[in-house]
């Protein structure tokens, strides 16, 4: 089941894009206690066996959240982002599509949160 190692695989197509102001700033579920903005977090949401008699595959669905404290720098961080995964393939992962998108402002923190769906091969 491939879908266990999909956190650590968008943590390295996010870290090698390089995006202005993220850095190594991406973390599983929760960011650690002195993390400065913005930072990313991510998690699983959902999995599908995409199998049947000729084919193997998985299908999982991803949300990432871009924290940051100005609302211009999320919103440019998240498109930066979703053109990154949505442009991204390789031996593991065989299309990242947008599925969703949402914002909030919660304890002074601007959140873009966007949901990928994930098929891999």
């Amino acid at each position: 089941m491939k879908n266990f190692v999909i956190g650590k695989k968008i943590k390295k197509i996010i870290d090698d894009a390089n995006i202005v102001g993220i850095g190594d700033k991406v973390f599983p579920l929760v960011a650690t206690p002195d993390t400065k903005f913005p930072f990313i977090v991510y998690r699983r949401l959902n999995y599908q066996s995409a199998s049947n008699k000729d084919y193997r595959g998985e299908r999982i669905m991803v949300e990432l959240v871009v924290a940051s404290e100005r609302y211009e720098e999320g919103l440019n961080i998240a498109n930066s982002v979703a053109d990154t995964l949505t442009a991204y393939t390789d031996e593991l992962i065989e299309q990242i599509e947008l599925y969703n998108v949402q914002e909030m402002f919660l304890q002074d923190t601007f959140l873009q949160n966007i949901q990928f769906q994930i098929e891999l091969k």
